[in-house]
């Protein structure tokens, strides 16, 4: 779907727009002095008595808000907490996540997110990075946190304070200790004032532990603002008329530097969900008469998926910002719910590439929007050996147009890399004399290519790109083919190794509507005609259930460790059969016949 030229006047509206955001980012980096606890005071003398957040029935201005973040604030503060302390946040979404870290970030202290679907090993490993002086806990999340203390005391349980806006699923350890009563013995006065600066720490947001460890990467209060500017006055719009809806965890970056940073800074109302549900989502945008909302991609496929519903235009929203949306249900999003301003933009949350699609374009992931501070560039890359391609100097190559290549950002004074909290895992990130000597590179870990105009357009993660036959196949690719045969609900796809051949062939975990059976013969066609000979998936599995993280990215780790062995899968395997041109069932005496070679692909 093409995208028609803008009229003089647009251009010039647009240019005019982005005047102003210039000269919003020179005033953040000149001054230094833009702070999570300076919006939010500067939000209550501008907008003290409007509606700020929105929660199930309850309703918070932007002085009550604040009011409760000073009490949060004195109180961590008479427990020792100062800047530069990391402090623990577990905790589903609810206004106490929010004013908890708006309390820390008035100390100068250190917000460490912790995502609510971590267990055990993964869980302590997040604390412990992290270098905690305390923890905040929420008392739906106190069962987990207590498990991973018991295996690694990282915290003593006088260092954790139980939040208990619902009850503990079940009795809290002995020494934790409740945070209601300290809480009511605060004065809502602001904390005493520190010279803070922009580039401060403000937070850890984790990585979503798909290839490994979780890693705590580092933002600002720069970044912070940054997002509320960038993505929310610049991406969407926002102004103290809208309200933004967030049903995303607000320990991710879409959630928390986007809505909630788009709302403190824009003066606009953000209405939360303590989780995503596909039937309350629009119930939740017209209750809350939301404007705009922010999203993760398969967060938009599960709306599209399910059944039609009289609330699918009659909601209030005009626009929605996020990432990951495939192109395959763009049109089909726009068209049913009637929300034709989608701004689908690329990120990494601990790097300095950003790009940004205001003109429409489908698919597409935007374009650089500060020319000025223009830092991208498409690096060839092989994906056999995993590499970015140089030449006979060492210098790596750039990417003709339309060409896939690993996307690097140069850094500069203007576009800095932060990093994670642990240097080792930092300097991985990191590339030198890339493309002459002394200059230095973040690493995305993500192909794209560019088009003539300009746009980029995601390919795929590096890793989940694969070889077979001599081509480059990109599971994300596959697996919005694969997504758009009908009744199939996800497709999550990935390579695997065989006996006696080069590279990986393709497999596809798929999980379709419930109570479908899938048509092998029907889905053998499908593939057939929609996909290249190198991209067909040579083996599928069932799944009643996906496994995704907490921000709806597939997890493959598993899936390729268990491969397409009888013995290791419990849910049913199918082979593809050219000669029947079916997937038919593959039991031991099939695998067998593959691993000695008597079976080829």
């Amino acid at each position: 779907m093409g995208t028609h030229p803008p009229s003089p006047h647009r251009r010039h509206l647009k240019k005019l727009r982005y005047l102003q955001l210039m000269l919003k980012y020179v005033s953040l980096l000149a001054f230094k002095r833009k702070t999570v606890g300076g919006y939010c005071d500067a939000a209550v003398a501008k907008w003290g008595d409007r509606v700020f957040l929105r929660f199930e029935e309850q309703t918070w201005t932007f002085r009550e808000f604040n009011d409760r973040a000073n009490k949060r604030a004195n109180l961590l503060r008479r427990e020792g907490v100062g800047k530069g302390d990391a402090i623990i946040l577990l905790m589903e979404n609810r206004p106490e996540f929010l004013e908890t870290f708006v309390a820390v970030g008035k100390l100068g202290a250190i917000v460490s997110n912790i995502n609510t679907n971590l267990r055990e090993r993964q869980l302590v490993h997040s604390v412990r990075i992290s270098k905690p002086k305390l923890a905040v806990v929420g008392s739906e999340c106190a069962e987990v946190f207590a498990q991973a203390m018991a295996l690694d005391a990282v915290l003593g349980p006088d260092r954790v304070l139980l939040d208990s806006r619902w009850p503990a699923a079940s009795p809290v350890p002995s020494g934790w200790r409740p945070i209601e009563p300290l809480l009511d013995q605060e004065p809502t006065t602001a904390p005493p004032k520190l010279k803070l600066r922009s580039d401060d720490m403000l937070c850890y947001i984790f990585t979503s532990g798909t290839t490994g460890l979780p890693k705590a990467a580092k933002i600002n209060h720069l970044r912070f603002a940054s997002a509320g500017i960038g993505m929310g006055w610049y991406g969407m719009g926002i102004s103290e008329e809208d309200t933004i809806y967030c049903a995303l965890p607000l320990y991710h970056s879409n959630g928390l530097l986007i809505a909630f940073g788009s709302a403190l800074v824009n003066g606009a109302t953000i209405a939360i969900a303590r989780k995503f549900s596909v039937r309350r989502f629009w119930e939740d945008c017209i209750t809350f008469k939301a404007t705009a909302f922010v999203y993760i991609g398969e967060v938009l496929r599960y709306l599209v998926n399910s059944a039609p519903s009289p609330n699918d235009r009659v909601h209030t929203v005009t626009r929605c910002l996020g990432n990951g949306l495939r192109p395959d249900i763009w049109n089909d999003f726009k068209e049913r719910f009637g929300i034709l301003n989608i701004r689908e933009f690329y990120a990494a949350t601990e790097g300095n590439a950003f790009t940004l699609n205001l003109d429409g374009a489908h698919g597409s992931v935007g374009r650089i929007i500060l020319k000025s501070s223009n830092n991208l560039v498409l690096a060839r890359f092989d994906v056999e050996q995993e590499e970015i391609v140089r030449d006979e100097n060492g210098f790596a190559l750039v990417c003709k147009p339309n060409e896939s290549g690993e996307l690097l950002g140069r850094i500069k004074v203007t576009t800095p890399f932060l990093g994670y909290s642990d240097e080792k895992e930092s300097k991985k990130k990191l590339l030198y004399d890339v493309f002459q000597k002394g200059d230095a590179y973040f690493r995305t870990g993500d192909l794209l290519k560019q088009d003539d105009a300009g746009n980029y357009f995601f390919v795929d993660r590096i890793g989940d790109t694969y070889r077979w036959k001599g081509e480059n196949v990109s599971t994300n690719e596959v697996g919005e083919v694969l997504t758009s045969f009908k009744g199939m609900r996800l497709a999550n796809v990935y390579g695997v190794q065989v006996p006696n051949a080069d590279g990986r062939v393709g497999m596809a975990a798929l999980m379709h509507d419930e109570g479908a059976e899938l048509d092998k013969e029907a889905f053998y066609e499908f593939v057939d005609e929609k996909l290249p000979a190198y991209a067909r998936p040579a083996f599928i599995r069932v799944k009643k259930e996906m496994e995704l993280t907490g921000t709806f990215k597939f997890v493959k780790s598993d899936l390729k460790k268990q491969g397409f062995d009888p013995k290791l899968v419990e849910e049913p395997l199918f082979v593809r059969n050219d000669t029947l041109r079916t997937y038919e069932p593959l039991d031991d005496f099939t695998f067998e016949a593959i691993e000695v070679g008597m079976l080829r692909f």
